[in-house]
């Protein structure tokens, strides 16, 4: 009987290795190949076996990594293609999908993702509902983006923002804070650059104070609801616990 390989796409969490999954980790250390983007891959270069061949390759390279991951499972191989954070969230899994012509050789695991890792770092600001937006226009239109700004205020939704700002992308995320602003007013937020990493900096403060030269790529920015305070330095939006039960 042919032997049937297995692609496991894996998430491979914020950045501190202990926080990958314990099923992340045991994939990793018993495939036959690793493929990811090289800063993802070089992150959990502890839990590699010797024997293991590791393909890597840089920014853009997407296709090409799914490629070279599905045609090894072909082959039979116990192939992990390696993301970062979670495996679905603005990751691989889905085009890992899109291209396989064999999905039953597919297996998910999922990892923190850095909208949790970020909140657990500013205080408790995703307690409530709350959106993840990509300020990112690469694959979304930025007419589309700008209707999910305005989503996000007529649900006053707690909001998560990845790809705040580049080096050539710098008018997005000023953009949404005038409209946050505009239509809800002077929001607590909060930023974490590099999270659970050596050189993680972390910053709660409002959108009118927001600096945003200290804003990257390697930034989640984290802009809370109306019901979101500051309490002793950190973010907390309120799940509604006390105002329903209090006595």
């Amino acid at each position: 009987m042919e032997n049937r390989g297995k692609l496991y796409v894996i998430g491979n969490g914020p950045g501190d290795i202990s926080l990958t999954a314990p099923k992340a980790a045991d994939v990793i250390k018993n495939a036959d190949l690793i493929c990811g983007y090289k800063p993802y891959v070089e992150q959990i270069t502890p839990l590699i076996n010797a024997r293991t061949e590791v393909f890597t390759n840089g920014m853009t390279g997407e296709m090409e990594r799914v490629q070279v991951a599905l045609e090894h499972c072909a082959k039979g191989l116990k192939v992990a293609l390696v993301c970062g954070g979670d495996a679905s969230l603005y990751s691989m899994a889905s085009l890992v999908f899109e291209l396989s012509e064999d999905v039953d050789a597919i297996e998910i695991i999922p990892g923190i993702t850095s909208a949790l890792s970020a909140s657990a770092k500013l205080g408790a600001p995703v307690s409530d509902d709350m959106v993840i937006l990509s300020m990112s226009d690469l694959l979304t239109p930025w007419e589309l983006i700008r209707k999910r700004i305005d989503a996000v205020n007529i649900g006053d939704f707690v909001c998560a923002i990845y790809n705040p700002r580049s080096r050539k992308r710098t008018t997005q995320l000023p953009y949404a804070v005038e409209k946050f602003m505009t239509a809800r007013g002077d929001l607590p937020c909060g930023w974490v650059k590099n999270c659970d990493r050596e050189d993680e900096q972390i910053c709660v403060t409002t959108l009118r104070q927001l600096d945003f030269e200290q804003i990257d790529m390697s930034t989640v920015v984290i802009v809370g609801s109306t019901k979101t305070f500051i309490k002793s330095g950190k973010m907390v939006s309120p799940r509604g616990y006390t105002e329903k039960y209090s006595t």
